[in-house]
């Protein structure tokens, strides 16, 4: 209520953004380790559908983008 959303949507949000910070740590690159931290259990790929819905690119993509790599 005091968001003004929808619950799912809130917590997608926090999800999304607690993952960001876990993959822009350098020692944090693997997606199914990400998934777990975030609440997405042992489905990494569900989090990454969600990841690339909310974001637009895949986890993948976004620790490429945060590294520099091309």
């Amino acid at each position: 209520k005091e968001t003004g959303q929808k619950f799912s949507n809130y917590l997608t949000e926090v999800r999304i953004a607690r993952a960001k910070e876990l993959l822009s740590n350098s020692d944090t690159s693997k997606i199914q380790y990400v998934a777990e931290k975030v609440g997405c259990g042992n489905n990494p790929q569900y989090f990454s559908q969600l990841f690339k819905r909310c974001t637009g690119m895949t986890p993948s993509n976004y620790i490429k983008l945060i590294s520099g790599d091309k």
